[in-house]
């Protein structure tokens, strides 16, 4: 949907969620639009989370091509070829913040083709799913559909001491590993000196020992995002009860919490306040993996797919070890795990996510359905394989004619083009060697289920 003046002076409330109103009967709020013949829709596109940006950057041209059922590459239904526009990659926080999530000092929201749909890892709380219905001509309690579209694996990415060519890890060589333990302590600030690391055999190959004594640089994101959700989500099922001082994003100390209560919202920016970390100057994970790739003695957290296109966290060719890289960390007692199937590789594999348990932290979890709040999904600190790796999601309505100033021709595509996302023989198919593990067992049923619902 090209800017649709239909929208342009909505009241504020309801232009917050007009977001996917690009989603609902021309210029009528009161009906219901029911989606179109397959692919007879329009142009749609979608933004938020910089962690799926690479996978939206396969199925947009994949829905044009692909034979898959719910394509449309000119053959299927209707037989037109509805375009998915570029996908903006902008940050969970600012996609949810574009349909109306935390509405700080914004008098009025636009809604372009760019944001028909929301991508992020950080799926909407309860507030939050209340806070974007809210918005609604009339409430419709299960508007919001909060659809999984593929797992990822969280990298904790390493540049060693200036000085520092190597680590020795026993079981990794020219790496290290690095302990549960270990790396909820390096993010509280507890330990603050590359020699305070000893996990597995862990050394390193220094040029004098001041630079093993190094302090500790940690590279965070500058926007909300919802990497870091995954991330904190993880430290906190290493420590759930100790709050610690923490600093907000501006500087501000805001007091004593745990890695669950700054890991959402408004906090999910703020660390501890003994961690004075780096920030780059632009949001996204590519830019948190350039800042690493540029800054000795730096650690940070990024998307698998973002660390392995910087060339600077793979070897080259000769195996050369490098002081740049990604680090395995414990699934096990006494065993740790690579975030990538084919570990340090420059050739792109699958995330080492097959068989993840995803939990609320105390039980097995999905919700039942999509229009549930699927924010409390975490993993677990012993998995078959990585485990630091999390679900990523695309936000769309049920009941889109419960926003002004939409049509059907775009529900129809968004509805199309989610339903190829998650269809095995389509975008699940497709993102295979790209970093990325498929969805599988009862997560993939649900957002395939979810999908149906769209427009309906």
């Amino acid at each position: 949907m090209t800017f649709l003046s239909a929208r342009r002076l909505v009241p504020t409330g309801i232009l917050a969620v007009a977001a996917v109103g690009a989603l609902v009967a021309p210029g009528a709020a009161s009906a219901a639009s029911k989606v179109g013949t397959q692919c007879s829709g329009s142009a749609i596109g979608g933004q938020g989370s910089s962690l799926q940006a690479l996978a939206q950057g396969v199925w947009g041209p994949g829905f044009n091509s692909s034979t898959a059922k719910h394509a449309c590459n000119g053959t299927q239904g209707d037989k037109k070829t509805p375009a998915i526009l570029a996908y903006g990659s902008v940050g969970s926080g600012a996609g949810l913040k574009s349909w109306g999530v935390r509405k700080e000092g914004v008098a009025e929201h636009k809604y372009e083709a760019t944001n028909a749909f929301v991508g992020t890892d950080e799926a909407p709380n309860p507030s939050q799913k209340a806070e974007i219905e809210e918005n609604e001509t009339k409430l419709v309690s299960s508007d919001l559909a909060t659809i999984p579209v593929l797992q990822a694996a969280v990298a904790v990415i390493v540049h060693l001491p200036a000085g520092c060519t190597e680590g020795t890890s026993t079981s990794n060589k020219g790496r290290i590993v690095l302990n549960n333990s270990t790396l909820e302590g390096i993010w509280k600030g507890e330990i603050t000196k590359w020699s305070q690391i000893k996990d597995g055999g862990d050394a390193f190959k220094c040029a004098t020992k001041a630079d093993e004594e190094a302090e500790i640089k940690h590279v965070v994101r500058l926007d909300g995002s919802g990497t870091t959700h995954i991330f904190k989500k993880y430290l906190g099922l290493i420590d759930a009860s100790t709050a610690f001082p923490v600093t907000n994003v501006k500087g501000e100390a805001t007091g004593s919490k745990t890695w669950d209560e700054i890991a959402e919202g408004k906090e999910n920016a703020s660390w501890p306040t003994a961690d004075a970390v780096l920030r780059p100057a632009k949001s996204g994970n590519p830019e948190v993996v350039a800042l690493v790739a540029a800054t000795p003695g730096s650690i940070a957290y990024a998307n698998l797919a973002d660390a392995r296109q910087n060339k600077e966290f793979v070897p080259p060719l000769g195996g050369v070890k490098k002081a740049t890289f990604w680090a395995p960390i414990q699934n096990g007692e006494t065993t740790y795990a690579d975030p990538s199937s084919n570990k340090e590789s420059a050739t792109l594999a699958e995330s080492n996510c097959a068989k993840e348990e995803y939990t609320n932290g105390v039980k097995n979890f999905p919700p039942e359905t999509v229009t549930e709040s699927w924010s409390a999904i975490t993993t677990r600190t012993t998995e078959p394989h990585y485990t630091i790796c999390g679900l990523t999601f695309d936000e769309a309505f049920v009941e889109f004619g419960a926003f002004p100033g939409t049509n059907e021709e775009e529900a129809t595509t968004v509805n199309n083009y989610m339903q190829f996302v998650v269809e095995a023989a389509g975008g699940q198919k497709l993102i295979k060697k790209h970093d990325y593990e498929p969805l599988v067992g009862t997560v993939l049923k649900e957002a395939q289920k979810g999908t149906a619902l769209l427009g309906l």
